[in-house]
């Protein structure tokens, strides 16, 4: 689908003027109707592979950037990256994940903590509550579940997250991004254990306006991040943003199977957050990645019981070690 007589579902320099009036600067905001992976996209040019003035000729792109700003240079920190249909984006265990065009909110955001950052685990956090939130907005009440997906309160996928670590010779960059399902209908659902705005609304998707969602989301998560930034070496599960994301995070309190990487398993009852975002088994044992699956209360007392919430996420984040 080529967009040249189409609306992007998002309008560029509206963004642009609406993240202003609140007070978010966001340097450089980019479009396509269609492209690969958003991250695969940013990360090209935050390491130089590509510039801004590359303007490519098998897709429709616009872009909105604010005074001074040189496309030839690496985009700066906020810099948004979108697209109306993701063709190949990045699942689970080296999968690609696609849905139908114009059916999600597929987009990635440039972060530069510093070069002394050590507090990755919270960012899914933050960018989950995020979603959560402006999901709520749009009529949809929903939770997270750890580390980086957020759920339609019966267990159903409405969003995955996937943060990747980009080396820069001032330290680390993060590409954060977000697949979130808006106007996907049943037929077009991956699996049972998926959902959308839309089917949740009871709407055929039309009315989910992806702009004003997406700046929802900005809204939330820049100045969490910050808050983030700011809190250095301090305990940013005491601090308000950390508190928000345990109040709407389902996995506490309950009973789980972590899958770790090395492929064993631990069973355990998810009782808190630590300093780094791990999540804290039993008061005791703190995951720093691994599957994470809900086990139903029927069968807390079995070692095997199965997961109540498969966990085959939109979006995991494989690269950074399940959310580090």
């Amino acid at each position: 689908m080529n967009s040249q007589h189409i609306p992007l579902l998002v309008d560029v320099e509206s963004l642009h003027r609406k993240a202003a009036v609140r007070s978010i600067d966001l340097p450089t905001v980019i479009w396509d109707d269609v492209c690969p992976s958003t991250n695969d996209e940013l990360a090209a040019l935050v390491q130089g592979q590509s510039t801004l003035t590359d303007f490519p000729t098998d897709r429709t792109r616009r872009i909105a950037a604010s005074d001074g700003i040189d496309l030839a240079e690496v985009p700066a920190q906020f810099s948004v990256y979108g697209t109306d249909h993701q063709n190949a984006g990045h699942g689970r265990l080296g999968r690609t994940w696609t849905v139908p065009p114009r059916r999600s909110l597929t987009f990635s955001i440039l972060l530069e903590p510093g070069a002394v950052f050590d507090s990755w685990g919270w960012i899914p956090l933050i960018a989950g509550e995020a979603v959560r939130s402006a999901i709520a907005e749009a009529g949809v009440p929903a939770v997270l579940k750890w580390p980086n997906d957020v759920l339609t309160e019966d267990g159903k996928k409405l969003c995955g997250i996937l943060a990747r670590v980009e080396p820069a010779p001032s330290g680390p960059r993060i590409v954060l991004g977000m697949g979130i399902n808006t106007r996907l209908q049943p037929d077009d659902l991956p699996r049972e254990s998926a959902s959308s705005i839309a089917i949740e609304t009871d709407t055929d998707g039309s009315e989910v306006a992806h702009e004003d969602l997406l700046i929802s989301i900005l809204s939330t998560l820049i100045p969490a991040y910050r808050e983030l930034v700011e809190y250095d070496d301090d305990d940013f599960s005491r601090s308000a943003a950390g508190a928000k994301v345990r109040a709407n995070m389902v996995t506490l309190g309950t009973r789980v199977r972590v899958e770790r990487p090395d492929g064993s398993n631990l069973y355990g009852r998810a009782t808190g957050l630590d300093s780094s975002g791990d999540l804290i088994i039993d008061n005791d044992i703190s995951v720093s990645a691994g599957d994470v699956h809900h086990l139903r209360p029927a069968a807390e007392s079995a070692d095997e019981a199965e997961p109540a919430v498969s966990n085959e996420p939109a979006v995991t984040n494989t690269e950074v070690e399940g959310h580090r």
